[in-house]
């Protein structure tokens, strides 16, 4: 089974994901908003909480819009 990241997960669930929605994959849900019961509360600019190599793919839609300019670079890095 693969894992994914869900970053920006809202209230999205993983049926919703085409790709993901599988028992193949186990999702890590990961946003700023407690309230969406998140696995991991963070932001795109600090990930910190998620450990390195944890993941075998990322699904991340309609994010880097909310952050701004000068913190993109730091998001995607």
């Amino acid at each position: 089974m693969g894992v994914f990241l869900h970053v920006g997960c809202g209230r999205m669930a993983k049926m919703d994901l085409k790709g993901f929605n599988s028992d193949e994959w186990k999702e890590i849900r990961f946003d700023i908003n407690k309230n969406v019961n998140p696995d991991i509360i963070g932001t795109l600019t600090d990930m910190s909480l998620v450990e390195s190599s944890s993941v075998d793919a990322i699904y991340s839609s309609h994010n880097i819009e909310y952050i701004y300019a000068h913190e993109i670079r730091k998001a995607l890095n």
